[in-house]
């Protein structure tokens, strides 16, 4: 397989894409000698110059039309367009986005309040609301008082506000991929309204509409995705909600970062792993302190705490991207972490529980499959 293709090809799988997906059926398969050595092939340029390297914008990976001049972070991306009569794009603006998002979406992908509250301070330290508002972590009262605002009686302007300058700054003040990565209450989104861009702020209160000014979702008071959802409709080159002209990566050069750090974990090397993770936090635009790098908070001196650390950076790094549910199947925590786990608004409300049964753990064999060779009974566990 070539490094690189032509332009006329651009977007086909590469020989450094192939070792990535290989290190990473290495890891699924926990043979972590072999995953190092197809992750170094690439991280190291062993025996190819591959070039690759973490983009030094964050948030541009997920709202430029690409390919993007200069990316080298991108190992295997799906690529997209939307253009008339060229629609080959993704729905992100549709099951990520608002009503105010270009074309109007449905808001049906949402990031969870647990996600939102593992950022971590700017510092390296674990974020705790109880730091800022006593009492908010055991009291639902408190945190709807700490959102909760209302509109004047035509719902076009503010009657009453919590304390924004408050919530700006806690957010402000953590891993700067949570505000990079969702919309938070109080912050603005550069929607699409009619036929012009409209600048939308997110507020906890009833009656808000696009229309208005405000960011419209499904009446959830959640945490709302960013990455992939459009500004405007990105100058002209958004067409039509169903197709995103971003690429979107199924293996970029962070999670290969982030990979090679778990393989070097799980293979007794904490030094080599620590110093892999520290390269996806070390991001210009990100600049999150270095593991190991003085405070505290911020050692790590064996596997399971290391492995910890793995499973939070994967986490707020690859947040959004599809990578989650897999992660915690093969880490063995799906059960653990999802059956029976409830789910909250913002304001502490319940919007479901989960159900994960551990037959969820694998796949059934395919009934096709075991007609066809009955020794693959019994089925998984479960199935």
């Amino acid at each position: 397989m070539p490094l690189e293709w032509p332009s006329s090809d651009y977007g086909r799988a590469t020989k450094g894409s192939a070792y990535a997906l290989r290190g990473k059926a290495h890891l699924y398969t926990r043979q972590w000698t072999a995953a190092i050595a197809d992750f170094e092939e690439i991280v190291y340029d062993k025996t190819h110059a591959y070039g690759y390297e973490l983009y030094p914008d964050y948030n541009a990976l997920f709202q430029t039309a690409g390919p993007i001049p200069g990316n080298r972070e991108e190992v295997f991306a799906i690529q997209n367009k939307s253009s008339i009569g060229s629609q080959y794009g993704m729905e992100f603006p549709l099951i990520y986005g608002t009503r105010g998002t270009y074309g109007s979406g449905r808001q049906t992908c949402m990031p969870s309040v647990d996600l939102a509250d593992s950022y971590e301070m700017l510092d390296g330290r674990p974020f705790d609301w109880d730091d800022f508002i006593p009492g908010f972590n055991a009291d639902d009262n408190i945190k709807m008082n700490a959102f909760r605002a209302t509109l004047n009686t035509e719902l076009t302007d503010f009657a009453a506000v919590p304390d924004t300058a408050l919530l700006g700054s806690i957010y402000r003040g953590r891993d700067p991929r949570l505000m990079q990565s969702l919309i938070v209450p109080y912050s603005y989104y550069l929607g699409y309204v009619g036929e012009e861009p409209l600048n939308q702020i997110y507020a906890i209160a009833a009656g808000v509409t696009a229309a208005n000014g405000f960011i419209q979702g499904r009446g959830w008071n959640t945490y709302l995705y960013r990455k992939f959802v459009p500004e405007g409709d990105m100058d002209g080159l958004l067409t039509d909600r169903r197709h995103l002209p971003v690429n979107f990566s199924i293996i970029r050069f962070a999670d290969v970062l982030l990979m090679l750090a778990e393989a070097y974990n799980e293979n007794g090397q904490l030094d080599k792993a620590v110093y892999e993770l520290n390269k996806v936090r070390a991001r210009p635009s990100t600049g999150m302190p270095a593991l190991n790098s003085g405070p505290a908070w911020l050692r790590v001196d064996s596997k399971d705490e290391m492995a910890r650390r793995i499973m939070h950076e994967r986490a707020v790094e690859l947040a959004g991207e599809g990578h989650r549910f897999s992660d915690l199947r093969r880490w063995g925590k799906a059960e653990e972490l999802l059956d029976g786990r409830r789910e909250t608004e913002i304001t502490g409300a319940t919007l479901m529980a989960r159900s994960f049964p551990s037959r969820n753990n694998l796949w059934p064999i395919p009934s096709e499959e075991t007609i066809n060779n009955p020794a693959l009974l019994p089925n998984n566990p479960g199935w």
